[in-house]
């Protein structure tokens, strides 16, 4: 189970691999919050989201964070409780409320994916950086 970032021009490319797809958005956050970096007091905080298609809720959930940290200055450092429903999620997590590093533009659709290969689950979300 783990994360790795690839770099390419103007972007990042988050690959994960988990033992099952809730675990990858916990990677996935957990990444985006180390990329982000910060340091500040410790905060609890939920996230709510809609969609059906999973490799669209986990760019929706990343592009939240991201929303988030910009706005709230909320940076997360790991997932509490995420539960996958029909519809979409609720999670809460834990992280620092800190200025993130700017660094993030946007979460984008291109070569995005989420699929259960070789007993894993493994998904490639690309960051505009």
């Amino acid at each position: 189970m783990g994360y790795r970032w690839v770099e390419h021009t103007a972007e990042l490319e988050l690959e994960v691999e988990a033992d099952s797809v809730e675990a990858v958005f916990g990677e996935a956050a957990r990444a985006l919050g180390e990329l982000l970096d910060g340091r500040g007091p410790p905060v609890s905080y939920e996230v709510a989201l809609s969609g059906t298609e999973r490799a669209l809720l986990l760019a929706d959930w990343l592009d939240e964070l991201v929303f988030r940290a910009e706005t709230e200055r909320l940076i997360p450092r790991r997932v509490e409780r995420l539960e996958l429903a029909g519809e979409g999620l609720q999670a809460r997590l834990a992280g620092v409320r800190a200025a993130p590093r700017p660094l993030v533009k946007g979460v984008t659709h291109h070569r995005l994916s989420l699929e259960r290969r070789d007993g894993a689950h493994r998904a490639t979300v690309v960051l505009d950086v």
